[in-house]
């Protein structure tokens, strides 16, 4: 077997910068500098120390085959496993939305309504990693969330992180269909079983032409975290009456939308008469990202 020349840390890092930037990759030094340390089990700020550091043959060809899946647009959120989200740090794999940092203004809202009206019981629809969930667990004191998905392999993960991050106590983890778990079908009439303070979600929003022309690295997503139909919108028509139905009065529901939609969401929740008080809140880019509505 040919030997490997010796390699160090410097220049490995260099030469996964460099294959990353044809790539196409607006971040390579910094994503190069991340897939190292993962690799090496250290920070971003130790690799710094350590840039002299000569690479065992082991480490360099894991790193650059990392580097290779990176180059091929594969999310470096799944080949690193974590993806931080509120300064929390998130287990995430591809059964799973990768969190965005427009979704913490999601969060923020949700914490504010908490704090303000003293509520008790939220559920988060399309809970994914746990992200908004665990987050509001960790951050709002005395609330049970119930967490709601429709994929079991999500679910696993959420446990996972809700485990980790010290709240499996404060969340409750259902598999379901929106809040289709809250009601109980019998014949042809559907009962509600349970109302809640707070319903918040983040859900599939982006129409399905739209999604071949995002960023390469969203088709490594799964598709039904993204896809909200052809106008992106379906979504909205289901949860919006099923949350109106479940909601206590004058609680509140939270959505995150599209930086294009605010206008149709909220002729939504005014056509479903039951919401007062509307309101569309900003990104940390001044871009439109979540609607507010009060139950009447």
């Amino acid at each position: 077997m040919e030997r490997l020349p010796a390699v160090t840390a410097r220049k490995a890092i260099k030469e996964a910068k460099d294959r990353l930037e044809r790539a196409g990759i607006e971040t390579a030094l910094s994503e190069a500098q991340q897939l190292l340390g993962y690799v090496l089990g250290c920070s971003r700020t130790a690799l710094l120390i350590r840039v002299d550091q000569i690479l065992t043959a082991g480490d360099y060809e894991k790193y650059m085959s990392l580097v290779k899946k990176r180059a091929e647009r594969y999310p470096l959120q799944y080949l690193t496993g974590h993806q931080e989200f509120m300064a929390m740090d998130f287990l995430v794999n591809p059964n799973v939305l990768i969190p965005r940092p427009d979704t913490e203004v999601v969060v923020e809202t949700a914490l504010e309504l908490i704090k303000k009206y003293n509520y008790r019981s939220v559920v988060d629809v399309g809970t994914g990693s746990g992200a908004i969930a665990i987050s509001l667990a960790r951050l709002a004191t005395g609330i049970q969330v119930y967490a709601v998905d429709f994929s079991q392999e999500a679910l696993k993960l959420a446990r996972e992180n809700a485990l980790r991050l010290g709240v499996a106590k404060q969340v409750k983890f259902i598999q379901g269909d929106l809040l289709g778990p809250f009601f109980l079908q019998e014949k042809e009439k559907k009962h509600r079983i349970r109302q809640f303070d707070l319903v918040v979600s983040n859900p599939p929003y982006i129409p399905s032409a739209q999604i071949e022309n995002l960023q390469p690295e969203v088709r490594y997503e799964p598709r039904a975290a993204l896809d909200g139909g052809p106008d992106g919108l379906e979504v909205y028509r289901r949860l919006i009456p099923q949350a109106a139905d479940v909601l206590r009065p004058e609680g509140h529901l939270v959505l995150e939308i599209g930086c294009d939609q605010a206008e149709q969401v909220v002729s939504l929740i005014r056509t479903n008469g039951c919401f007062e008080h509307i309101q569309v809140g900003k990104d940390y880019a001044r871009r439109d990202r979540v609607v507010v509505a009060r139950r009447r």
